[in-house]
């Protein structure tokens, strides 16, 4: 019984709830304030990181088809393939057993077939040389987005440009 009227006898057992007063008020609303403020500052802030990744994957994307560009460009003026010069179109020097890179015919330019790589494609090939331009349509499919790689040659003898435009399905 001793411990029971103790308890009902605690000055903070028995005291009466008081009422908000008015400091508390605005201590209430400062902080819903500064809460909206916080909460609008983050929102700002993820709708700037969602435009940041947007920005990159497009920038990803064209990175991938240069990338593809290149290659197949490089490709074309660095090999040898019978079959496809559109892989290969360089002139091979049977004597010495090796092609001679940025040598090419125009010949050879012209029995290129057109080649998929995943969803990149050649849509053609054209080169000035000697005063003479060519330009050799490989393929006639819906692109996306296009990019021409530039690569300086020997063609027939002559010096030359070769231009390889590569795109993207559409």
């Amino acid at each position: 019984m001793n411990t029971i009227s103790k308890f009902e006898n605690n000055k903070y057992h028995t005291q009466k709830p008081k009422h908000i007063s008015q400091k508390g008020m605005i201590f209430s609303l400062d902080a819903g304030i500064s809460f909206t403020i916080i909460l609008a500052g983050l929102l700002v802030f993820v709708f700037t990181l969602n435009g940041y990744a947007d920005s990159a994957e497009k920038i990803n994307s064209n990175f991938e088809l240069e990338e593809k560009a290149l290659l197949i460009a490089d490709a074309f003026v660095k090999n040898n393939n019978p079959e496809n010069p559109l892989l290969g179109a360089c002139i091979y020097d049977a004597e010495k057993k090796r092609v001679k890179t940025n040598e090419l015919i125009s010949a050879e330019i012209r029995k290129a077939k057109s080649t998929q790589f995943g969803k990149i494609f050649v849509k053609g090939i054209s080169y000035e040389a000697g005063g003479r331009k060519e330009n050799i349509q490989l393929n006639q499919k819906n692109a996306l987005d296009c990019i021409s790689a530039k690569r300086f040659v020997l063609i027939d003898g002559e010096k030359g440009v070769i231009f390889i435009q590569t795109c993207r399905e559409g």
